[in-house]
């Protein structure tokens, strides 16, 4: 397991309830050929690459620069991570569990 991948892991057990569903923040940075991969896909298939157990909240990306970023509720941190390594070979990320203090 990478270093990235434990640090979410670590932070998510820290800072969360393991026994709710934590939100991460999925920074994206994608190279050109994503779009041609990525724009041509329905919502659903979108929605689809969202394993049982996570789910999109938002996803917003400038196809300008290729950044992008998605807001994912899951309840468990092996989900981002599968689901952000199915898009590494086209786009770096940086995923975050993120708190709600409110």
């Amino acid at each position: 397991m990478s270093d990235d991948k434990c640090f979410i892991l670590a932070d998510t057990l820290i800072f969360c309830n393991i026994t709710q569903a934590a939100i991460y923040v999925i920074d994206l940075k994608c190279e050109s050929e994503a779009h041609d991969v990525f724009a041509p896909m329905t919502l659903a298939e979108v929605s689809g690459q969202f394993l049982t157990g996570s789910m999109k909240l938002a996803r917003y990306h400038d196809l300008t620069s290729g950044n992008g970023i998605a807001l994912v509720e899951a309840n468990n941190p092996s989900l981002v991570i599968e689901f952000v390594n199915e898009c590494s070979q086209l786009c770096e990320s940086v995923s975050t569990p993120i708190v709600n203090y409110g």
